[in-house]
């Protein structure tokens, strides 16, 4: 039973290593899409970090946490590089510009990126903003004040537990800006914020005025935007823009397409986007983000997918079981005697020990101290040998002896 035991506990950790060993592979950047970032190389200056102040006299930062980009501790997927949240209990904020500027027509918009909660989250935002088109657009003044077209992405505090889609809505009538919430899913979300592993979210909007949103590739919430968004209490008054191509930060220069706002009648049509941005405070450090893809094209983004979020190989049930030793090794005595016990019982079944078998098979022979026949034979033929008797002559004095002992039975019957 111990050489059983020790044997499932070395296949365990066999399969355990071998499912750590994936190597990294960088990704080509789609042609296409508006915004592909995969965090391959260093935190180059296409990534703005935001300088905007909190106080206009004492010139203090309203965002003075830590953006770095560093290889992943996820031991299933060695080399990998992210953009990495570092500094628990302060805000952060940085932003990039697409390749170009994003327009709702008559093409779905793709928007999909990965999160790892990587110690855990006890209350952290990690969602991701598509900021509003507009001339004078300045990422190093990005803000919670900077308008935005849509928010997607998970967000935790306290016990609650949530994937936000947001847009923002121009009302017709007032000019004002409401933000519309989908409503939240009806599945426990909690697993994505606890088991600090990363997780693909997925953000689809139709022309036809439909959203889907995915996690992990599997569709946990969709709706319209008619029927299936609810106003929020805040609103903001329409702002006008100036353009300002002097902005000193590398701001893009004005699109020749005019600006086109949502309304009842066709909320898909939203306000063009021409940049994506983290503007978020945690409690929590080391939140990590990876491979964020905005595009047009489906196919384009399961492309995408596949590259980046694909070459994790989503482990099976057997390989989830193991990983979740990582964080309580005590499964480890569980999975012996749930797996290892019943395969043990199996094999003493199939294949039992000659000495306790049934009595009606060949092999079968009662534990006792008595010489059995075939063994006293096979000993008095070695003495036969030893004193120089032949086989046969062995064999006739056997068969004489045999009948002496028979006549003599009789006659003591009689």
């Amino acid at each position: 039973m111990m050489r059983c035991l020790r044997l499932l506990f070395f296949c365990l950790c066999v399969a355990h290593r071998g499912g750590a060993q994936n190597a990294y592979r960088r990704v080509a950047t789609p042609e296409q899409a508006y915004f592909a970032e995969a965090f391959d190389g260093a935190l180059d200056r296409n990534w703005v970090l935001s300088k905007a102040v909190k106080d206009d006299q004492l010139e203090l930062l309203k965002y003075n946490g830590e953006w770095v980009i560093e290889e992943s501790r996820e031991v299933r997927l060695l080399g990998n590089r992210v953009l990495v949240l570092k500094s628990p209990g302060k805000h952060h904020a940085i932003s990039a510009y697409l390749r170009k500027t994003y327009h709702f027509t008559d093409r779905p918009l793709c928007l999909q990126y990965e999160v790892i909660f990587q110690k855990g989250v006890d209350c952290s935002g990690a969602y991701i903003k598509l900021l509003s088109h507009s001339d004078d657009l300045r990422l190093s003044q990005f803000s919670d004040a900077t308008p935005y077209t849509i928010m997607f992405g998970p967000d935790k505090c306290g016990s609650t537990h949530k994937i936000h889609f947001i847009f923002r809505h121009r009302n017709p009538v007032t000019g004002t800006y409401e933000e519309k919430h989908a409503r939240q899913p009806e599945i426990d979300l909690r697993d994505y914020f606890t088991d600090q592993r990363p997780h693909l979210y997925t953000l689809n909007l139709y022309p036809d005025n439909r959203f889907e949103i995915l996690v992990d590739l599997t569709l946990i919430n969709k709706g319209s935007l008619f029927e299936d968004m609810a106003s929020s209490a805040h609103e903001t008054q329409e702002q006008e823009y100036s353009a300002n191509p002097a902005s000193g930060d590398g701001v893009q220069s004005s699109d020749p397409k005019t600006e086109q706002h949502g309304s009842s009648d066709e909320p898909f049509i939203m306000s063009p986007v021409s940049a994506v941005g983290f503007e978020l405070w945690s409690f929590t450090a080391d939140v990590m983000f990876d491979n964020i893809l905005l595009s047009d094209s489906l196919e384009e983004a399961r492309r995408w997918t596949e590259d980046t979020w694909g070459q994790r190989k989503t482990p099976g049930v057997i390989e989830k079981l193991l990983m979740a030793t990582v964080k309580r090794p005590w499964l480890w005595g569980v999975y012996v005697v749930t797996v290892g016990l019943p395969i043990i019982l199996f094999v003493s079944l199939m294949w039992p020990n000659k000495r306790f078998g049934p009595p009606d098979q060949d092999y079968y022979y009662k534990k006792t101290d008595e010489a059995q026949a075939d063994a006293r034979q096979d000993r008095e033929e070695d003495v036969a040998r030893d004193e120089g008797v032949t086989p046969a002559a062995a064999e006739a004095e056997h068969r004489a002896v045999r009948r002496a002992l028979r006549n003599t039975q009789v006659t003591g019957d009689l």
